[in-house]
């Protein structure tokens, strides 16, 4: 009895470990400070690149006050391995680049957004993991739009 008794424990404990490591993997990219925004009365197109290294995650959020966490709903999310690409509807959108150190995703150090991004796009921003740097660029297009490049 004393020795399914322990191995039931320990049982829970790996299951409750893992569960753990599950939830604390959960990217949350309502609670970065810098969420970059922008806004088309159309449908658009975006394309990712990574420019620095490791393993980042590029999502886009809506904001309603009344539901998602902290009011930003997630729409959508893409791993961002050299290229990511993808079109979204019209409206706002908050765009958010995370990246990875361990079982963590982490806000990134810097968003910026260029002043004139370059012809024909709606918005140009750079995530960077310290306060300088671009290690993944975002450029958004509008859907007519036949290069999302």
């Amino acid at each position: 009895m004393r020795v399914a008794l322990i191995s039931f424990a320990l049982s829970a404990m790996l299951i409750a470990g893992s569960t753990a490591s599950l939830i604390a993997a959960e990217p949350r990219p309502w609670l970065c400070r810098d969420v970059p925004v922008f806004s088309s009365a159309k449908p658009i197109m975006w394309r990712a690149t990574l420019q620095g290294g490791g393993q980042w995650l590029m999502t886009f959020m809506h904001y309603d006050p009344a539901g998602g966490h902290d009011g930003f709903t997630v729409v959508s999310t893409s791993n961002v391995r050299g290229n990511a690409a993808g079109a979204l509807n019209a409206g706002q959108w908050y765009a958010v680049a995370l990246y990875r150190a361990g079982d963590h995703w982490i806000c990134p150090g810097n968003a910026s957004d260029d002043d004139e991004p370059p012809g024909g796009a709606i918005s140009s921003l750079c995530y960077g993991r310290g306060d300088d740097g671009c290690d993944v660029s975002l450029i958004v297009r509008p859907a007519e739009s036949s290069n999302p490049h």
